[in-house]
């Protein structure tokens, strides 16, 4: 069986049966007409973000065809990974930030040629890792381990797993291990990694990308 995990910090954990359900917060509809929009708190708007990727493929190992050759190289992969931005550190090394979230609006879902790979919302197990000059590397890490996906491996115990890392060998890419507040300056950072999902039981799929755009939207 294999194993994909980027993080130098973290362990791949089992995926529990995805039951898809979205938790929404709705505002009261006079506000909405007597304002005549949607409005949030400032200290919501501030708290929570939301970035927009696009990802080209670069590699796609399927020797069991479970994507039906839906996906190839030069693909297009379009989605988002949304995060609060007031989580509190939970590593005690102080050139590491681990950002876990357990609530459903947290998570990254992507889309690619018709197929889905998304966060469980009600199994949610979302980390946001930055890595400041840590064995000569600076790095950012968003890793997703229980997700829906439109298409899985078989068998009993399946790992499927979202991943994004950067790396920066020149260690300048970051300051510090804060939360960031805004998207990843692609140019500063090597992919080397990438964009992974992957999907491990009694058979085996792997979709490789590179993240080409990644811009704040919230």
């Amino acid at each position: 069986m294999k194993t994909i995990s980027t993080s130098r910090f973290t362990v791949v954990k089992s995926v529990r049966t995805p039951v898809s359900q979205s938790l929404k917060l709705f505002l009261p509809l006079a506000i909405a007409l007597v304002a005549g929009l949607v409005w949030t708190p400032r200290s919501a708007s501030c708290a929570q973000m939301t970035i927009e990727i696009q990802a080209t493929v670069s590699l796609v190992e399927d020797a069991d065809n479970l994507l039906n050759n839906a996906v190839h190289p030069g693909d297009i992969i379009t989605g988002m990974y949304n995060y609060n931005s007031f989580a509190v550190d939970s590593n005690p090394l102080p050139q590491v930030g681990d950002y876990h979230y357990y609530t459903a609006s947290n998570g990254i879902r992507l889309n690619v040629n018709g197929l889905a790979f998304a966060t469980e919302p009600r199994n949610v197990d979302f980390l946001l890792e930055v890595v400041n000059n840590y064995e000569n590397l600076d790095n950012y890490v968003v890793i997703s381990y229980n997700n829906f996906f439109s298409v899985s491996a078989r068998g009993d115990f399946v790992q499927n797993i979202i991943d994004w890392q950067l790396d920066d060998p020149t260690q300048t890419a970051l300051s510090s291990t804060r939360l960031p507040r805004t998207p990843p300056v692609l140019s500063d950072w090597e992919s080397i990694f990438g964009l992974t999902i992957s999907s491990t039981g009694e058979d085996f799929f792997l979709i490789r990308a590179n993240v080409t755009s990644a811009v704040r939207i919230r």
